[in-house]
């Protein structure tokens, strides 16, 4: 018999590294080892919290009108999934999409919030205010709408519309694909 022809395989590609990846275990790695205490300056760190993400609500939606003034022609179709889990294509014009891109992250930004004021009031702990004040002026210099429309780069490769969406390592660990369309699986019938 002859085999049949193997397939090739494609490589995962590397993961790219970032200093974001290591900017919060580096923090509490500093923290633990000189053994500060950031409870004396919970006024000042939430202060630095309210202006980071003020700082980041308002470049945010400048992003979006500067998207509105410049006017750039074309269309961006867009995968989203309707309220019944279905997988519509969408057309949206540049200046559109990088508005709703923009709402987007401000919602999202809102949300976050609402968690970290609830750990910081909750468990009365200052550090996460400490991280937020350092990762949302993080988090806003590799937002596409920033690279694009604030730092004047050019949307392509990595920066293209629409936007790639970030990884999602649990998903990938549990070996889930989030664009894949959703089939719903029924119980199987036992035969008695």
């Amino acid at each position: 018999m002859a085999n049949p022809p193997k397939q090739a395989t494609k490589k995962p590609e590397a993961p790219e590294l970032s200093p974001k990846m290591f900017a919060v275990p580096c923090m509490l790695m500093v923290v633990k080892v000189l053994k500060l205490d950031f409870s004396l300056y919970v006024p000042q760190l939430r202060a630095g919290y309210a202006c980071a993400v003020i700082l980041t609500v308002v470049t945010t939606l400048l992003c979006g009108q500067m998207a509105q003034k410049k006017k750039e022609g074309g269309e961006v179709t867009v995968k989203e999934k309707n309220y019944e889990n279905i997988t519509v294509e969408k057309k949206y014009t540049i200046e559109d999409y990088d508005q709703k891109e923009a709402v987007g992250k401000v919602r999202a930004l809102c949300l976050q919030v609402a968690m970290t004021s609830f750990m910081h009031y909750k468990w009365g702990s200052p550090m996460p205010l400490l991280f937020q004040c350092v990762m949302l002026p993080m988090n806003l210099a590799d937002e596409p709408l920033v690279k694009i429309h604030i730092f004047g780069q050019k949307a392509e490769g990595k920066l293209s519309r629409p936007f790639a969406a970030p990884p999602n390592p649990m998903a990938d660990m549990l070996g889930v694909n989030p664009n894949a369309d959703d089939a719903v699986a029924l119980p199987d019938k036992k035969k008695d």
